[in-house]
């Protein structure tokens, strides 16, 4: 039996191994100094599949295709949501609805990208730079371009039959091909920012002997576990900075670019809780700690995200400061309520959690196509607004789920919206979409 002592990781206690625990990622050689003993005390041991002893942690494959499958209820409640008119826009309005997307919208993307960070930088240590890049070419580039040429095309026409009739199908769907915007991104915006992260992370990684950076690293994590106020003082300089470049691109006039597609702003924002999420697998110790459950961090994300999803909305310049300096800290809190919550609860493999994770990012990618259409045909029919949210969530759901299996049978659909050729075999080895 392990002797352990609790120690703390800023606001997160941290458990100590004083015997080491062998990892299945071979991720030592590159600890340095006094990182080594705090390298090789490791989360409980992720769970073992049948398949050739690879290993998974089971809790974070789950979220990561739960929270992205959110995405279709979050994109069918838009349609009748009070704050902003989205692409298809519904008469019908319900002010609950606009809540829970609201509140959601604090920090799902957020756990999201914290996920990509973590596996991220697990794999990137596993292998060099340039080849874990390639591999994110291919796994996150090849799906995005598929759905920009491809899907795109399908959201944009129903978006355009809403906006102006069916006569406006054809003019419309031109006109957009002309000056792509966010109707011909729509979801896909996530996608560009994974990539933009993963080109930064591979580029800090190949200078990390010049930069210094691993001693760097190994001094900052060193001192966070020394004096748990500086872990505290790191998530709100994490807001600090998120305010900061969002009030520099305003001055600059640079607070959206490319017919809004891409927001500086945002792009740091989630990019400083993607750094995070590098943190926990830099010094793999820390992922015990963070997925330990602290009911009074909870209490926190919870009253944090409630405050940022009442100021969101808002356009007067103190509402979108406030907006951009919770951020990243409702993403860092609101990631340890969930991740805590899943290893708790999901941290095993079911006939369902497989088919979850194994569909997630087909559905995802093509979901919109269906929400768009099924919107439009119930813009005629004048039912409350939460029957046809569950309808047309439900349908489009299933329907997503029959593209992917459909897209599962051929290896061509398979690397366009899959970034590969097959699915691994029996699922057992750790799923790397999107890290």
């Amino acid at each position: 039996m392990l002797n352990r002592r609790r120690t703390k990781i800023g606001p997160f206690v941290k458990l100590r191994h004083r015997s080491s625990v062998n990892l299945v990622y071979d991720v030592s050689h590159t600890a340095l100094g006094r990182s080594v003993s705090a390298m090789s005390a490791t989360p409980p041991p992720p769970r073992t599949s049948s398949a050739g002893g690879s290993q998974r942690w089971n809790y974070l494959d789950q979220m990561r295709a739960i929270l992205m499958l959110i995405g279709i209820p979050y994109h069918v409640g838009l349609i009748y949501a009070t704050h902003a008119p989205w692409i298809i826009d519904s008469p019908d309005k319900s002010e609950g609805l606009t809540w829970a997307l609201q509140f959601s919208h604090t920090f799902r993307m957020s756990v999201f990208f914290l996920l990509a960070g973590f596996f991220g930088m697990l794999m990137i240590r596993r292998y060099d730079a340039s080849t874990w890049l390639k591999g994110r070419l291919w796994r996150v580039g090849v799906p995005l371009v598929a759905a920009l040429v491809l899907i795109s095309p399908m959201i944009v026409i129903p978006t355009a039959i809403g906006q102006g009739g069916w006569d406006n199908a054809i003019p419309g769907l031109l006109a957009a091909m002309r000056n792509p915007d966010l109707n011909w991104t729509v979801h896909l915006w996530f996608l560009m920012y994974l990539l933009g992260y993963c080109v930064l992370l591979a580029g800090l990684w190949q200078l990390r002997g010049p930069l210094r950076l691993e001693r760097g690293l190994n001094m900052f994590l060193d001192a966070v576990e020394r004096h748990p106020v500086v872990g505290w003082l790191a998530v709100l300089a994490t807001g600090v900075a998120s305010v900061g470049f969002a009030g520099v691109a305003a001055l600059a006039g640079v607070s959206y670019m490319f017919n809004e597609i891409f927001v500086p702003g945002q792009f740091v924002a989630y990019g400083l809780v993607f750094l995070a999420g590098t943190l926990l697998a830099y010094r793999l110790s820390w992922l015990e700690a963070f997925t330990r459950p602290r009911w009074s961090i909870w209490a926190l994300a919870v009253a944090s995200a409630i405050t940022m999803a009442v100021f969101q909305p808002q356009e007067d310049d103190a509402s979108r400061l406030l907006t951009y300096f919770l951020w990243p800290m409702v993403g860092i809190l609101f990631s340890h309520l969930l991740l805590s919550a899943a290893r708790m609860w999901l941290d095993r493999s079911t006939s369902l959690s497989r088919a979850m994770v194994e569909g997630a990012m087909t559905m995802y990618l093509v979901h919109v196509v269906f929400v768009c259409w099924l919107g439009l045909a119930f813009l005629s029919v004048e039912w409350p607004a939460m029957v046809e949210f569950t309808i047309i969530s439900v349908a489009a759901v299933a329907l997503s789920w029959g593209f992917h299996l459909i897209v599962r049978r051929s290896p061509v659909l398979m690397m366009l919206f899959n970034g590969r050729a097959s699915l691994p075999a029996a699922h057992g080895r750790l799923s790397t979409a999107t890290s």
